[in-house]
This record gives structure tokens, sequence and C-alpha cells, in this order.
């Protein structure tokens, strides 16, 4: 469960990353639409970095199950 928390950590500070960009470069819209499109871009920042990180590691893991299977370590 501490990988969850840690690809989480990740992200958040990813998407966070993202919307310090974003306000730099997007100030001048106006606030209602301004909020929907930044809490749109922060959850699907957040959820492409934890899928990307967590199928990192699940494919990391079955190469290495792959190799045990096969005798090679």
């Amino acid at each position: 469960m501490g990988w969850l928390l840690q690809y989480a950590l990740a992200s958040a500070a990813f998407g966070y990353l993202v919307m310090r960009v974003y306000d730099a470069i997007i100030g001048s819209i106006p606030d209602r639409v301004a909020t929907v499109v930044r809490a749109s871009l922060f959850v699907g920042v957040w959820t492409a970095v934890t899928t990307a990180l967590g199928m990192r590691a699940f494919t990391k893991g079955v190469r290495a199950l792959r190799r045990r299977t096969k005798g090679g370590g």
C-alpha cells in the first residue's frame, strides 16, 4: 500500500507544477471557467501520472516473475 501513497504524492506534486505553469500562461480567463479547467487539468494529470507509474511498476514485477519462472533468476 506504500507504493500507492508514493505514486499519489508524486502525482500531486507533478499536478501542482502543471497548475503553476497553467496559472502563469493562462491567467486571463474568467474565474468560473478557470476553476473548472484547473480542476479538470489537475485530476487528469494526477490520474495520468499515477497510472503511468503504476503500470511501470506492474510491468517490472511481471518481468521479474517471468525471469523466476524461466529459471533465470
